[in-house]
């Protein structure tokens, strides 16, 4: 069977999502996080750069072109912009795909490789067709956060992904931010356990965050919150939605992966994350 090519007003959509959702998170970020969200002169991508957070998952650069590489001038601008902020370490990012060979092969004669984290893979789910009905669970209820629950948002996320306590009170900031809806799924003792956010903007949305504690894992609560998220975007108007998350190494399976399939999400591509160093640069 013939692969399947993916649509470059996909792409590029999926891309588009994923950016305007970032920058309203970082709106939302303390000022003492420096989060920076800036256009990379002569391109169409965005450099994202949080020094709170100096890892390559946060420091990238996202909506590169793939038909040619990237030129000394524009690689220099980037290294520096990442070291202006301190940061060591960031992803430049390529569409795993025959259309970005060029801007692959300038990564390579770099030296430059695919992560380890080796793709991420970008879906979208068209919202005027059939969506997911919640599947209801005896003892997981799904209710949206109250205003007063922006660190119960964030420790839970932090907590999931196993990220430092300073950053939970920027992971629970959307909480009733204009355009951020945030779920909670919760035990029967009304105890959250699992949490996600949806953000929407004009027709698009994007759905993000998704973050079970350990204690709690296997019971479908983000089968449940993709599912009310879905219903929520299309509610508030939205055509699309976005999401993105890994790419499982090849003969193994995710199980956000699985779990955002079955919610309705069509796959329309991989990126590959190659990790570049600041020092990269300076011979």
């Amino acid at each position: 069977m013939p692969q399947h090519i993916p649509e470059p007003a996909d792409l590029e959509l999926s891309d588009l999502i994923e950016v305007n959702a970032r920058l309203a998170l970082f709106a939302a970020a303390p000022a003492d996080f420096a989060c920076l969200a800036v256009q990379v002169p002569g391109t169409g991508a965005t450099l994202m750069r949080v020094p709170a957070m100096p890892t390559p998952a946060m420091n990238r650069v996202v909506g590169l072109a793939g038909d040619s590489a990237l030129t000394d001038q524009t690689l220099a601008w980037i290294r520096q912009t990442f070291a202006d902020g301190g940061i060591s370490e960031f992803w430049l990012h390529a569409w795993d795909l025959p259309a970005d060979a060029p801007l692959q092969a300038g990564y390579a004669a770099r030296g430059w490789r695919p992560d380890e984290q080796a793709a991420w893979v970008k879906l979208l789910c068209d919202l005027d067709g059939p969506l997911p009905a919640p599947r209801p669970h005896p003892a997981i209820q799904v209710r949206q956060a109250r205003a007063d629950e922006t660190l119960l948002s964030g420790d839970i996320v932090c907590r999931s992904f196993g990220m430092a306590p300073a950053l939970a009170p920027w992971m629970g900031a959307v909480v009733g931010r204009p355009g951020w809806q945030v779920y909670f799924a919760c035990e029967a003792n009304g105890a959250p356990v699992a949490t996600a956010a949806l953000f929407t903007d004009g027709p698009h949305a994007w759905l993000g965050m998704g973050a079970t504690l350990p204690e709690a894992r296997q019971q479908g609560c983000q089968q449940m919150l993709l599912a009310v998220r879905l219903a929520a975007a299309r509610a508030a108007g939205c055509t699309v939605a976005g999401i993105e998350t890994e790419a499982p190494p090849a003969g193994e399976t995710r199980h956000s992966l699985n779990n955002i399939r079955r919610a309705g999400f069509r796959e329309v591509g991989r990126r590959f994350n190659y990790r570049c160093q600041t020092s990269d640069f300076t011979a």
